[in-house]
C-alpha cells in the first residue's frame, strides 16, 4: 500500500479529490471564488489544500480567504 501512495497517479488523484472537496466548501461557506482566487488555490500543495480546508471552517467571507493564502505565500517564501 505504501509503494501505492508514493506513485505519481496517487498523488494526483489525491489532490484533485482534496481541491474539488475544498472549492466545493469554500462556494458554500463564503460564496463564489473569483478566477484569481482559483488560479492561487490551483497552485498550493496537497498539503496545504487539505490545511485550508480545516482553515476555512473559520472563514466567515472572501477576505478571510485572501489573508489565509497571503500568510501561505509568506510562509513559502
Amino acid at each position: 500500500m505504501s509503494d501505492l501512495k508514493n506513485t505519481r497517479y496517487y498523488q494526483d488523484v489525491r489532490y484533485e479529490e482534496a481541491l474539488n472537496l475544498v472549492m466545493r466548501l469554500l462556494e458554500r461557506r463564503i460564496g463564489g471564488i473569483n478566477q484569481n482566487l482559483q488560479v492561487k488555490i490551483n497552485k498550493l500543495s496537497v498539503e496545504d489544500v487539505e490545511n485550508l480546508g480545516l482553515a476555512l471552517l473559520d472563514f466567515t467571507s472572501v477576505n478571510d480567504l485572501v489573508i489565509w493564502l497571503n500568510n501561505q505565500n509568506t510562509q513559502e517564501g
